[in-house]
């Protein structure tokens, strides 16, 4: 009975493996045809760098990655101290409140001389034209 889990335990590593590798392939992929636009990855819409988003990204990653290197080496989902899940909860708070203070000053920092590109624009959904039918009864 051990056995066929370990095989079943197996089976899935190699399938969410198989998985997680062909989301990376088709992410690569839309990057190579121009359809996923990673310029403002780490940038506010006009142009300037955000240090709270570069180390929200930076500070996830290494959690992740420590967090998939401590189950691989002790086959065994470690527990988590709650003093990392503070500092990745300050991390994200900082960027929520750096992105407040940005939304509540809109309109006063220009646009980075360096932007290759003009910064997305919020789109909203443009409203279908009602059309007037004569109601039959």
């Amino acid at each position: 009975m051990k056995e066929n889990m370990e095989i079943i335990a197996k089976a899935c590593e190699i399938l969410a493996c198989l998985f997680l590798g062909a989301i990376g392939v088709i992410v690569l992929w839309q990057i190579f045809i121009d359809k996923m636009d990673l310029e403002y990855l780490i940038s506010e819409d006009n142009g300037h760098a955000s240090m709270a988003k570069f180390q929200l990204l930076i500070f996830t990653f290494v959690i992740a990655i420590s967090l998939v290197r401590l189950v691989e080496a002790n086959n065994e989902f470690p527990e988590i101290k709650s003093g990392v899940l503070t500092l990745l909860g300050i991390s994200a708070s900082t960027y929520a409140v750096g992105k407040g203070i940005q939304k509540s000053g809109e309109g006063t920092e220009p646009i980075a001389p360096n932007t290759p590109k003009t910064p997305p624009a919020v789109k909203t959904p443009a409203a279908a034209p009602k059309e007037d039918k004569p109601i039959e009864g």
